[in-house]
């Protein structure tokens, strides 16, 4: 019961906030003087409606009085007729007729003339309903027209207004916002920049120590294999020998005439006693190659680095 109540306290507070703001805006635009007009033309016509009724009323009155009066004229007529065969009672009832004829001409007198006044009256109404309801009319064209007005200079004054927000738009906010947003996108730029070029750094120091690493290893192989050559080959074929240089890291070709190898040098009371190692021998041509594979590992290596990063 408690929530119904309060819902229709609710609904009723809603409703009188609503009667209170249209009452306001009526006083605002004027509206409650024609407002005040259409209640007068409502009163008017009730006015006019209960005057009709009543002349109604008094109409039929006075068309009752007249057939009274007419029935007690008929009944003198009847007496005055057979006058000469009168009796007491006759007479009495002669005297009683006049009596009631005089009467209801008096009745029929006052119902003549309230039926006058009341049309009278009904006139007055229809005539002050007439007016009021040219009152209303005119009270409506004329606020019609002022709103009207009203309205043309608010459409101009909107239009006004836009105009000036698309000027302002187009020469103040529009431009702050192409300038904040090329900004916001250099920033976002830089930083896509500045994130692929750390990772192609990460990338390029791997690959740096990749090719460190297998320049190590290659020189390590060349070594090997070279001193296996040197330890394991009895004559040194007379094609170009390869010599070591212990300071860099890429193997330097000695032509055979600087290399100062002979036959003595490699004698069998010098040379290193055998063992179970077998013995290797590479030529310089098989070197190249060797060389040349290495180099084509790191490049497919680095290109599918590359492969991977992008």
């Amino acid at each position: 019961m408690s929530d119904t109540f309060k819902s229709i306290r609710n609904a009723n507070d809603s409703q009188e906030a609503v009667r209170r703001l249209s009452a306001t805006l009526n006083e605002i635009t004027g509206y409650k003087q024609i407002e005040l007009v259409k209640q007068k033309v409502q009163d008017q016509a009730q006015a006019f409606e209960y005057t009709r009724d009543q002349v109604q009323i008094a109409k039929k009155r006075y068309e009752l009085s007249i057939a009274t009066r007419s029935n007690t004229q008929r009944g003198i007529n009847e007496l005055l007729q057979r006058k000469h065969l009168w009796t007491g009672d006759d007479v009495t009832q002669f005297t009683e007729l006049y009596r009631l004829e005089h009467e209801h001409a008096k009745e029929e007198d006052l119902a003549r003339s309230n039926y006058e006044r009341m049309e009278k009256q009904m006139d007055r109404e229809y005539m002050d309903l007439a007016r009021c309801i040219m009152e209303r009319y005119h009270d409506e064209q004329l606020w019609s027209d002022k709103i009207r007005s009203v309205s043309t200079y608010g459409t101009w004054a909107l239009m006004g207004l836009n105009v000036l927000l698309f000027i302002a738009v187009q020469t103040i906010f529009e431009p702050r916002k192409r300038k904040r947003l090329t900004d916001q996108f250099e920033t976002l730029l830089v930083e896509k920049v500045d994130e692929q070029e750390e990772k192609f750094s990460q990338v390029s120091e791997a690959l740096a120590r990749t090719d460190q690493v297998l320049m190590e290893q290659q020189q390590t192989i060349v070594d090997l294999v070279t001193n296996l050559s040197l330890q394991s080959a009895p004559v040194v074929e007379p094609v170009a020998a390869v010599a070591v240089d212990t300071v860099g890291d890429i193997p330097n070709f000695v032509p055979e005439d600087e290399l100062s190898l002979s036959s003595e040098t490699l004698a069998p009371s010098q040379a290193p006693p055998t063992s179970d190692v077998p013995s290797y021998t590479l030529s310089q041509n098989s070197l190249i190659v060797y060389s040349l594979e290495s180099a084509l590992a790191g490049s497919l290596v680095t290109a599918l680095a590359f492969f991977l990063w992008k």
